[in-house]
């Protein structure tokens, strides 16, 4: 079984949330305070039931941490039109966001944001890979804290997709298994260069792809296996680990 710096499983998505929540926002605070001021702590996200089900139960606790110190970023985008449902930092901005006063949040292109009728994906990736040059240089984020799906992709990642020589930080996807069809996301490398990767998720249709994981598969069978190190904090639902050679 690999290595990685926690593995806490909790019995029911409510606990899970609020274990990986308070554990989460904890650090994010030690690492405000570490940082030289008025710096920002580069915070990445992903969609999913981040967005959806653990920031939103966290709103109640959002005073918790001073926001003008963050900035956030997603992990990938789906190129849609501003305001389409399946937009992520949409989701992220509506649960949460929008009450984290002072908080920097880097939206990826839409798919409308260039004249009447859009641009090209292309287009999409290189705009937001200046911006990430511009911002970012050759770093990773500070921390980021990700879900799976059950094929076992994370970011816009795919199994099977992976390109180990990739040098580009960020990415255009097409023809993602998963509607919608055209994303922007980040690299592996960038995934793999981040000091903090905060992996989070629930249900048994991830058990598989975790055990898996876990047992060894390669990156390019289960992008999730990239991320998995001695630096990753692992917390699951029962459901999710159960597959997991647990010692």
């Amino acid at each position: 079984m690999l290595t990685v710096h926690t593995l806490e499983v909790r019995p029911t998505v409510d606990t899970l949330n609020e274990s990986v929540g308070e554990a989460f926002l904890a650090r994010l605070r030690m690492l405000i305070g570490e940082a030289e001021a008025p710096a920002r702590i580069n915070l990445a996200l992903s969609g999913g039931a981040v967005t959806s089900s653990l920031l939103p139960s966290l709103l109640p606790r959002v005073g918790e941490v001073d926001w003008s110190r963050v900035r956030v970023w997603m992990v990938d985008e789906r190129y849609v039109p501003a305001g389409d449902k399946e937009r992520n930092d949409d989701q992220a901005w509506e649960g949460f966001f929008h009450a984290a006063t002072g908080v920097e949040f880097m939206r990826m292109p839409t798919s409308d944001s260039w004249a009447p009728g859009g641009g090209s994906l292309d287009e999409a990736r290189a705009a937001f890979a200046a911006t990430w040059t511009d911002v970012m240089g050759q770093r990773s984020f500070d921390i980021a804290l990700i879900g799976m799906g059950p094929d076992g992709h994370i970011c816009s990642l795919f199994p099977g997709r992976i390109d180990p020589d990739e040098i580009s930080p960020i990415l255009a996807i097409r023809n993602s298994p998963k509607p919608p069809p055209e994303r922007v996301t980040v690299s592996m490398p960038v995934m793999q260069a981040c000091p903090e990767v905060w992996l989070t998720t629930a249900g048994a249709a991830k058990a598989s792809a975790l055990g898996a994981a876990f047992a060894g598969a390669s990156a390019l069978a289960l992008p999730v296996a990239g991320i998995l190190s001695p630096t990753t904090r692992v917390y699951l639902d029962e459901a999710a680990a159960s597959q997991i050679a647990l010692p």
